[in-house]
């Protein structure tokens, strides 16, 4: 299982979450702070959802641009989070099919929210491959609650298309083992970042899973 955190400016943890395989997640904005590899790209809409705001498309945009044209200079995210709609079930997904030109050649995960069924993001996969787009795996956004609830289900209907799965603010030694358990592929979390009681705490989950090495 590989796990992602927030992105940090002190060397010390840089080099330590490189240590321990940690990678990097990326919010828009933020391309040009990125510090390590792996990374994969988070669409900001959460955060912008947590404020009030409305999606900055303008800004996601232009890190499309810049991820696509640098030709490797920057290396390569290990995945996009398609722009999505926190817990607004379908219309999220509506959402996230309008952005498909500016995902071109990244391979690119769906977010699933609180209202959707698994028929939904079926139907999202099936319609996005007819259109010659490829979901190459689900993100478990949503609240905290609906997460916890039905993660295990996303694992299952990923792995049975034959994508990944990957669920965020995954930070706690608890839900670190909860999401190995469940076979879930990638995880992320800025809580280690915050506390060293808690950094010490992930990475000695991670390695004790296996994860990240």
């Amino acid at each position: 299982m590989r796990a992602y955190c927030g992105q940090t400016r002190d060397k010390r943890l840089v080099q330590l979450f490189a240590q321990y395989g940690v990678g990097e997640c990326t919010v828009r904005g933020e391309l040009l702070s990125r510090k390590r590899d792996p990374w994969f790209y988070d669409n900001g809409a959460f955060r912008d959802w947590q404020a009030g705001k409305m999606f900055n498309a303008m800004r996601f945009v232009r890190d499309m641009r810049r991820i696509r044209y640098s030709n490797g200079r920057d290396g390569a995210p290990d995945f996009v989070v398609l722009p999505d709609k926190v817990a607004a079930g379908t219309a999220s997904l509506d959402f996230s099919d309008g952005w498909w030109n500016d995902v071109e050649g990244l391979r690119s995960y769906v977010a699933v929210q609180d209202g959707m069924s698994a028929d939904d993001v079926a139907r999202f996969v099936d319609a996005a491959h007819d259109s010659d787009h490829a979901v190459a795996g689900v993100f478990v956004g949503g609240t905290l609650e609906w997460k916890l609830a039905t993660a295990s289900s996303w694992v299952s209907f990923a792995h049975a298309l034959g994508i990944r799965c990957h669920v965020g603010r995954v930070g706690t030694p608890d839900r670190v083992r909860w999401a190995a358990e469940l076979g879930v592929d990638s995880i992320d979390s800025c809580l280690p970042l915050m506390f060293e009681g808690h950094r010490v705490a992930f990475l000695s989950a991670l390695e004790a899973v296996g994860g990240s090495t």
